[in-house]
């Protein structure tokens, strides 16, 4: 049987990685072929290729650091896990240097492809407070 809080917390961590590096490729590598990303107040993003592209926008405009904790998971069987995770955010702009520090909180649900590996199926998040420094 599998350990959901285990899954979550591993991808926790790669997330954290591919964000703080600013790497689109390995944020994109993250998610299922099939996937859908939901950003807030956005239209969803189908697949790697999408989710990745929208990613390096935002990589284009600031440096990106962040780290996401696990707030909970839920075993749905051995190769489903719904999953919720906090993230603190810093971002500095290129264009001026504004540096903005904020708070999301993730829902994932992740699936155990068959090569073994787990994957974002659905990403949903909404940013609890925004701090301008």
């Amino acid at each position: 049987m599998i350990d959901a809080n285990e899954v979550l917390r591993v991808m926790c961590k790669k997330y954290s990685a591919a964000v703080s590096a600013n790497d689109s490729s390995a944020y994109g590598k993250l998610f299922a072929a099939d996937a859908i990303r939901i950003p807030p107040g956005s239209e969803p993003e189908h697949g790697p290729d999408e989710i990745l592209k929208s990613e390096q926008r935002d990589y284009d405009v600031a440096k990106w650091t962040c780290q996401s904790t696990l707030l909970n998971a839920l075993r749905i069987n051995d190769e489903w896990v719904y999953g919720i995770a906090e993230a603190n955010v810093n971002t500095v702009s290129y264009a001026d240097g504004t540096t903005n520090s904020f708070k999301v909180y993730k829902t994932w649900l992740l699936h155990r492809e068959d090569s073994g590996e787990w994957l974002i199926k659905r990403q949903m998040w909404n940013i609890s407070n925004t701090l301008e420094v």
